[in-house]
């Protein structure tokens, strides 16, 4: 028999700790009803705030790994990868590297869209820093649907950036018809769990619907008739522990007022787990990864 008292044991402490959760939820519920419209992220502030954020979590290096053993296992021929969603190239750039060093005197064609100029000028220099003869990079200022891009793509990646497409299925056929026979599409997003709860009860519309995430993901492949061949879960960790203004208005993608702050801090309390081995408390964050091949 057990020695360890309900009041103490692993159980119990899941189920005080999801009572806290759903309690500072709907106090966050019931003081969002109470505020005015939130307003949606400028341009310019979600881009500091989303690099605010990746220093706080372990998911960029994910990504960056598992996104790089997907590129060089494609070991014949040029290769030619679109971003779509780049931003500044913190992921893309030191992937085309990767790419150059696995394969060496390979031209690699490597295209980058995403709608805000402040980053993709910043992803054209980190490109042009990378030096390299046999990498051409392009990156266009625009929405995916409205990009000026030509040609077909062995890969074609969507790491975040699919939450904010006008509709899922649909993008995602017309970006599975950019693929070349034998390419991939590969799209991260993250699942609708506690950390993602937060973008549903604050985030402002964007261009008129909610935020995607991965259930909107899976039921968008089913209606553009493509079959995935694998679904990866990247369980990476996100510190909040004294996270600035501008990471928890990104977490939210919204401009937080004074009255909700407070609340979103409790709320992100409530849903950290300790680290198996440093116990220091983390939020998961963690990313699903849907690939589809075209057939050859």
């Amino acid at each position: 028999m057990s020695n360890v008292s309900p009041s103490t044991s692993p159980q119990h402490a899941l189920v005080l700790r999801e009572r806290r959760e759903h309690a500072v939820l709907d106090e966050l519920r019931a003081a969002r009803r109470g505020e005015t419209v939130l307003r949606n992220l400028a341009p310019d502030a979600y881009a500091r705030g989303h690099a605010a954020f990746e220093t706080r979590s372990d998911q960029r290096a994910l990504i960056g790994g598992h996104l790089a053993a997907r590129l060089a296992s494609r070991d014949t021929g040029p290769v030619a990868v679109l971003s779509v969603g780049c931003g500044d190239g913190s992921l893309d750039a030191p992937l085309a590297a990767a790419l150059v060093d696995v394969m060496p005197a390979r031209p690699i064609r490597y295209v980058g869209v995403d709608p805000y100029v402040g980053s993709t000028t910043a992803f054209a220099a980190a490109m042009a820093d990378l030096g390299r003869a046999c990498l051409s990079a392009e990156v266009h200022a625009a929405t995916f649907a409205e990009a000026p891009v030509s040609g077909l793509f062995d890969v074609v990646t969507f790491v975040h950036s699919m939450y904010y497409v006008p509709e899922v299925a649909p993008t995602l056929r017309a970006a599975h018809g950019l693929l070349r026979p034998g390419g991939e599409l590969l799209v991260l997003s993250a699942p609708r769990g506690a950390l993602n709860v937060l973008v549903d009860v604050l985030a402002p519309p964007v261009e008129g619907h909610r935020q995607w995430f991965s259930d909107d993901i899976a039921a968008g492949f089913a209606g553009a008739g493509l079959r995935t061949e694998e679904t990866v879960t990247l369980d990476a960790r996100l510190d909040v522990d004294a996270a600035s203004d501008e990471v928890l208005d990104f977490t939210v993608q919204a401009r937080l007022t004074p009255k909700l702050r407070p609340l979103v801090r409790a709320y992100l309390d409530a849903v950290s787990v300790p680290c198996p081995t440093s116990g220091v408390p983390y939020v998961p964050h963690p990313v699903d990864v849907y690939r589809v091949r075209r057939a050859a």
